[in-house]
């Protein structure tokens, strides 16, 4: 007799799963340990090498000074700009149709490396602590809050079809 063909079985896709923010989180605050253990700042500041601070512009009565967000190679902090050597101090600045010009500070390769290590050699246990603390929080949030995580995935985001780029 002859064989039966059988059917095969269509494979099962395996639905395209988003970014879980959640996991994501916990991603920046374990940075955030380690940044501001190592570097003396936060994450965005370490990877742009952009933090608060003042210029001062002009000398005298003349003078300028420029609060706000900008590239201080001088501060306390240690930024990847600042290990690879890269200058973004020069450049312009207006202020009432009067231009001042910052000059570019001489930011040598590898300025900071002692730093990291001072850093790491006196604060590993502060961030071994902190960081096994980010970690026990999150897995224990994870398992108060399930049953919350999930109402807002099947009952919030499954409808809106946000589920395919957003999971918390």
């Amino acid at each position: 007799m002859a064989r039966r063909k059988s059917r095969r079985k269509p494979k099962t896709r395996r639905q395209k799963r988003g970014i879980n923010l959640v996991n994501t989180a916990e991603l920046y605050m374990q940075t955030a340990v380690l940044t501001q253990g190592l570097g003396n700042c936060n994450p965005l500041t370490f990877l742009t090498g952009l933090e608060m601070g003042s210029t001062s512009y002009g000398s005298g009565r003349a003078g300028a000074v420029v609060e706000g967000l900008g590239y201080y190679p001088s501060a306390q902090s240690v930024t990847i700009p600042e290990l690879l050597g890269l200058d973004k101090s020069a450049g312009t600045h207006t202020t009432n149709s009067i231009t001042y010009a910052s000059q570019g500070a001489v930011v040598p390769f590898g300025q900071g490396v002692q730093t990291l290590k001072d850093n790491a050699r006196n604060n590993a246990v502060q961030m071994m602590v902190q960081s096994i603390g980010v970690r026990a929080g999150f897995a224990i949030g994870k398992r108060i809050f399930s049953k919350q995580r999930s109402f807002i995935n099947n009952k919030v985001l499954k409808p809106l079809n946000l589920k395919s780029m957003v999971v918390v």
